[in-house]
C-alpha cells in the first residue's frame, strides 16, 4: 500500500476515464487512474471518429444531447485542430424516404442549434452538376451539404491521458482493479499488474467507475454493489473498403430502416463506411463485425453509389461496443445517446461517480 492519499481515482482509460482525470488533475486535484489494458482498447478507438451533434437524434427529439453535443464540438476544434478538423457532409435526398422539407428543417436547427461560429453553413447541391454527384447514381439529383468534424479518436484519448499525467495524475495501464471498498473513511482500491500478477493498494477519497462496456460488471464485482441502473450494450461495427470517390467531402446515406450510414474518407487511399446498431451479446472485448453487417453495410452504400460495392473491396473490418444506458428502448437504434451519471453516497459518505451511457 502507498502512503498517498489520492483525491480521486478512476476506473478505465478510454475517453470518458482519461478527460475525467484531466479535468480533476486540472482543477489541482491528485488523480489516480488505472486500466486493465491500454489507453483507448476498446469502445474509444472503435468509433466512427467524428466530432458531431447527432444530426438523426433530432429525430427522437433529443434536442439538448444535440445542442450540447455541437457546443462541445466547436470548443474541441478549437482546442486541438492538430487532430481534429472540419469535414463536409453530403447528404443526397432519396425520393422514397425523408421529403427535402424534412432535411431542410432538420439541417436548418442543426446549423442553429448550437451556436455555429466555426463551420459553414448547410448548402443545397446540384448532384447533376456537384463533383460530389458523380460517384453516385444518377437518380439522385438533390444533396445538402452540412458541417461536422473528423477526429483521430485513440489520440483524443491519449492526449488526455498525457495532459492529466503533465498535471500531476498517475496513469497506469494494464493495472486491473480487482475490488474496491469503503474502509476506515477512504476508498480502498487493490490493483494487480496484468504483466506480473504483483498486487497493491490505492486510497483515494472518491472514485469514478468509467469502465465503459464493463461499468456495471465492475460495479457488481468489483466493488460489490447492486444498482437498477443497467446499459444496453450495442455493437457498432465498420468497413473498411478501397477508395470510392476522389474528393475530400464524405457522404450520409439514408437508408429505409431508418438508420444512417456514413462513407469517409480515411487515411488518403480508403472510404470508412459506418455504422450498425446491433445488441451485443457476450463479452464486449469480443466485438466482431460480422457478415452479416459487412453485407449489411456494402449494400447500404450501393444504393447510392453508381459502382456497387464487392466484397472483395473490403480490406479491414473492425467493430466497437457502445455502452449505452438502457432506457427501454424498442430498438439498438432508439436507444439514448445521453450520459446519466449516478453519484452515490451510501457507507460513509464517500462519493461514488457511476458513468452509464454516452
Amino acid at each position: 500500500m502507498t502512503d498517498e492519499i489520492y483525491d480521486l481515482a478512476v476506473i478505465g482509460g478510454g475517453i470518458n476515464g482519461c478527460g475525467i482525470a484531466r479535468d480533476a488533475a486540472g482543477r489541482g486535484l491528485s488523480v489516480h487512474l488505472c486500466e486493465q489494458g491500454d489507453l483507448a482498447q476498446a469502445t474509444s478507438s472503435a468509433s466512427t471518429k467524428l466530432f458531431h451533434g447527432g444530426l438523426r437524434y433530432l429525430e427522437y427529439y433529443e434536442f439538448r444531447l444535440v445542442r450540447e453535443a455541437l457546443l462541445e464540438r466547436e470548443v474541441l476544434l478549437r482546442a486541438m485542430p492538430h487532430i481534429a478538423w472540419p469535414l463536409r457532409f453530403v447528404l443526397p435526398h432519396h425520393a422514397g424516404l425523408r421529403p427535402k422539407w424534412l432535411l431542410r428543417l432538420g439541417l436548418f436547427v442543426y446549423d442553429h442549434l448550437g451556436g455555429r461560429k466555426i463551420l459553414p453553413a448547410t448548402r443545397t447541391l446540384d448532384l447533376q452538376t456537384d463533383p460530389a454527384g458523380r460517384p453516385l447514381k444518377p437518380d439522385f439529383v438533390t444533396g445538402f451539404e452540412y458541417s461536422d468534424c473528423w477526429v483521430q479518436d485513440a489520440r483524443l484519448v491519449v492526449l488526455n491521458a498525457r495532459d492529466a499525467a503533465a498535471r500531476g495524475a498517475t496513469i497506469e495501464v494494464r493495472t486491473r482493479c480487482l475490488s474496491a471498498e469503503r474502509r476506515d473513511g477512504l476508498w480502498c482500491l487493490t490493483l494487480e499488474d496484468v504483466s506480473t500478477g504483483e498486487r497493491r493498494s490505492v486510497r483515494a477519497r472518491g472514485l469514478v467507475n468509467a469502465g465503459g462496456p464493463w461499468v456495471d460488471r465492475i460495479l457488481r464485482e468489483r466493488i460489490g454493489l447492486n444498482t437498477t441502473d443497467r446499459i444496453r450494450l450495442v455493437r457498432g461495427s465498420h468497413i473498411v473498403v478501397k477508395k470510392l470517390f476522389d474528393h475530400d467531402r464524405a457522404y450520409i446515406f439514408q437508408n429505409a430502416d431508418d438508420r444512417i450510414v456514413f462513407a469517409i474518407p480515411y487515411e488518403n487511399d480508403y472510404t470508412l463506411i459506418g455504422t450498425t446498431d446491433r445488441d451485443h451479446e457476450g463479452p464486449p472485448g469480443e466485438a466482431r463485425c460480422t457478415d452479416e453487417e459487412a453485407t449489411y453495410l456494402r449494400e447500404a452504400a450501393s444504393r447510392y453509389f453508381a459502382d456497387a460495392i464487392p466484397e472483395e473491396a473490403i480490406v479491414w473490418t473492425y467493430s466497437g461496443v457502445r455502452p449505452l444506458y438502457d432506457d427501454g428502448a424498442k430498438s439498438a437504434t432508439a436507444a439514448t445517446r445521453d450520459y446519466v451519471l449516478k453519484v452515490e453516497t451510501a457507507q460513509g459518505g464517500l462519493p461514488l461517480l457511476n458513468v452509464f451511457g454516452g
